[in-house]
């Protein structure tokens, strides 16, 4: 999460790029081949039509590329277009690959001691809308032939009374097997997952990092220019390293594993 609020706060191509990059890796370390394709299919034209969007409606800068019925279209909207394509996909990236990693379990294993209460209904909502999703594409593919010669209002006002239904009787369920389980008695959740001394450092370090990050960009450590012209204004390379570094955190971590799973698979 803090990957995606740095993203928004450094907008400026470099970085953006290195956010971009990185979550790109990231996606295709969680998914292998389908992360790639999900890039080429719909975050690269995506990132295209707002570069050109921004250039259509958006007439800044001095830089003309070429001109149609005395309308200016200039070289800085197309660049501050292409940026904000890239802002907007680097954050897709990153909550996609937030939703992947940080699992419901994963959350209340983090949250569930401070907040148990705060932390199951945060969990069960994000859980929600895709359980919700699949109840709504199981019913359609289920009254398919039934509703044929209905017209589509009528389908959908069906499929919409059974899914509320569907999703009644769940919460029912839901409710029941949580009482049977002991939930509101005092009993605590479970959890296979320990903090130990290398996670308090790491966990210090990106909290120390972001807010040395955050603060470089209040000081305008590095700022770029977009109009009248594109300029650089100010660059610092500590930054940049340090935000590259921050931004290429979980892959070092997940190599890391990776290397040391190996390492024990080699010794059995």
């Amino acid at each position: 999460m803090l990957s995606i609020v740095l993203t928004l706060v450094w907008f400026d191509p470099v970085f953006l790029a290195v956010s971009l990059f990185t979550s790109l890796c990231y996606k295709i370390k969680l998914e292998g081949k389908a992360g790639f394709l999900y890039f080429l299919k719909f975050i690269l034209p995506l990132i295209l039509i707002t570069a050109v969007f921004n250039m259509l409606f958006a007439h800044y800068g001095t830089t003309v590329l070429f001109t149609v019925s005395d309308t200016a279209f200039t070289l800085e909207s197309l660049f501050y277009g292409t940026c904000q394509g890239i802002l907007f996909c680097a954050v897709m990236m990153w909550f996609s690959c937030y939703s992947q990693v940080v699992t419901s379990e994963r959350f209340m294993a983090v949250f569930g001691k401070f907040a148990p209460n705060l932390a199951l209904v945060f969990s069960m909502v994000l859980s929600f809308i895709p359980r919700l999703k699949k109840n709504a594409r199981e019913i359609s593919d289920a009254r398919m032939l039934l509703d044929s010669d209905k017209s589509r209002l009528k389908r959908a006002i069906k499929n919409f009374s059974a899914l509320l239904t569907l999703t009644l009787e769940e919460s029912i369920e839901v409710s029941d097997s949580m009482k049977a389980r002991g939930f509101g008695s005092g009993r605590k959740a479970y959890s296979k997952y320990a903090f130990c001394l290398r996670d308090g450092l790491c966990l210090t370090f990106i909290v120390v990092a972001f807010v040395f990050l955050c603060v470089l960009k209040a000081a305008g450590k590095s700022e770029f220019i977009f109009d009248p012209v594109i300029r650089v204004e100010s660059f610092s390379l500590p930054s940049f390293l340090l935000y590259t570094f921050f931004f290429f955190l979980p892959l070092i971590v997940n190599f890391t594993e990776d290397m040391k799973w190996l390492y024990l698979k080699r010794k059995i």
